[in-house]
């Protein structure tokens, strides 16, 4: 929501990546503060594990300090800026057909939101991708000393490589929107390459090294899911609205990380190979829903082009109806970005 007050709808995807993609870099610290801590742990009166959820939970509380206090509720408060630069900033973000959002709850844009079948798209999307997410985040570290043989201090190292992979791939993958014409058509492409590194994970039985680049790989999964929170800035317009979306989707993304560690049936052991087989579908099935969103944003689209070229024009609204925290379905001159 955050990120759709300050930038056009074509920008938002990158920039969500950027900060979407340090869950990357906070696995790679992470998992260098837990091998320090296990290394070398009988040097602590208390738990290693308690003193790493005291060093992060440290980390959280000074860095929200500091957002509380750095990050302004709208572009027109930031202490940043002049006051030139702050009208620059409306007119940039005036195309969005959104606004800056209307704190006040309105109950005719929150029963739209439930009645918008986009929305249990969304929320069947989160569920699907984010069994496996619930698998991987959970059962990694699992994986790596039992299905392939690493010691504990080895696993946690290898931790470190996961994070990379997300914090780069995700960023890399996500600059080929520049490329290419569609980001959907990214995330799509990176679901299909999700579904074979699953495969991998899952039938490639008798070689550790196809199964270790599996599950490597598969931490460029999030950029479907962060696709989608793009696509709330960009094509959920209406405060409440765009608020209740947010909400039933990072539902569906609980869900989901619920049910994804109790496919992993301790009888399976060390394979697990009931929920690799989970991830698999899980991500084939993240790629119907996200076909599905895609195919009905582009012939929304078409359909409200031809209406305006029937009309010979966009609808008269009032002016400075961008700011008037119009719905996507209220305002007959929205496009959905792709």
């Amino acid at each position: 929501m955050i990120t759709s007050q300050w930038w056009k709808k074509d920008e938002n995807f990158l920039r969500t990546a950027f900060w979407f993609s340090s869950n990357g870099f906070g696995s790679i610290m992470g998992s260098a503060i837990a091998y320090g801590l296990a290394k070398h742990a009988d040097s602590y009166s208390i738990a290693p594990w308690k003193v790493l959820f005291i060093i992060v939970g440290l980390m959280t509380i000074c860095v929200g300090i500091a957002f509380y206090f750095h990050i302004p509720n709208t572009p027109a408060e930031a202490w940043f800026l002049t006051e030139e630069e702050k009208l620059l900033v409306v007119e940039r973000i005036r195309t969005n057909q959104q606004g800056f959002g209307n704190k006040h709850f309105k109950k005719a844009q929150f029963i739209e939101a439930l009645k918008d079948y986009r929305t249990w798209l969304f929320f069947f999307f989160a569920l699907a991708s984010d069994i496996p997410n619930g698998s991987l985040t959970n059962f990694g570290s699992i994986l790596m000393k039992e299905d392939f043989g690493y010691s504990t201090l080895e696993s946690l190292k290898m931790g470190m490589i996961p994070g990379l992979v997300e914090f780069v791939g995700c960023i890399a993958f996500s600059a080929c929107v520049r490329f290419v014409k569609h980001r959907m058509l990214v995330a799509l492409l990176v679901i299909i390459f999700g579904i074979v590194c699953s495969c991998m994970l899952a039938f490639a039985k008798h070689n550790k090294e196809a199964r270790l680049a599996g599950y490597f790989l598969l931490n460029l999964q999030p950029i479907g899911y962060f696709c989608l929170l793009s696509s709330f800035a960009a094509n959920t317009a209406g405060h409440t609205k765009k608020v209740t979306v947010d909400a039933i989707y990072l539902i569906g993304y609980c869900v989901g990380n619920l049910i994804g560690p109790q496919t992993f049936i301790a009888s399976q052991a060390p394979s697990y190979s009931g929920g690799k087989i989970a991830m698999v579908v899980g991500y084939s099935v993240s790629f119907v829903l996200m076909s599905f969103i895609y195919a009905s944003y582009y012939f929304d689209n078409k359909r409200r082009d031809k209406a305006e070229l029937e009309r010979g024009g966009p609808v008269q609204l009032p002016e400075n109806a961008e700011f008037a925290d119009l719905t996507d379905l209220e305002n007959p001159n929205f496009r959905y970005s792709l």
